[in-house]
């Protein structure tokens, strides 16, 4: 990793992004803070692609961080493979550098800061922008450790 990589990485505009068949959430993400923005459809790939390209346009974004569910030994796992195609078609659309981080664990840990919060039971029926949030701060924790060395 370049001194330029670490330099830009801490002032990127980034937008976490949490891929599922039905939900797909959404969070931002600068300088080492992170906030959850929304969780929108995601049946409908190709609207999901484009509301994404929108939100990545409108809001000035660099660098898209995808979560890339793998089981607890680093294995792919077969949402894994759903979560690369849909990586695949917004390639296509999005000329943005994607990370794909290891979101192992970022459900569990979204649905705990949840409940810290104080969310309802009934909010917290839809928490994947809090796990897009998840993913992004354990991807700035990384990039942290990185710079250190």
């Amino acid at each position: 990793m370049t001194n330029e990589h670490k330099h830009t990485t801490e002032h990127e505009t980034l937008l976490g992004v949490d891929f599922g068949e039905t939900n797909t959430g959404l969070a931002f993400g600068k300088a080492g803070l992170v906030s959850p923005i929304k969780v929108m459809p995601s049946k409908d790939i190709h609207a999901a692609i484009h509301e994404i390209v929108r939100f990545t346009i409108h809001n000035k974004v660099d660098k898209l961080v995808v979560g890339l569910p793998l089981a607890y030994d680093g294995k792919e796992t077969p949402q894994a493979r759903k979560v690369r195609h849909f990586i695949k078609l917004l390639k296509v659309r999005i000329k943005k550098p994607i990370v794909l981080y290891n979101e192992y664990g970022s459900t569990k840990e979204s649905l705990k800061e949840t409940i810290d919060y104080g969310l309802s039971q009934r909010g917290r029926r839809s928490i994947d922008h809090y796990s897009a949030a998840v993913i992004l701060k354990k991807y700035f924790e990384t990039e942290k450790e990185h710079r250190k060395d």
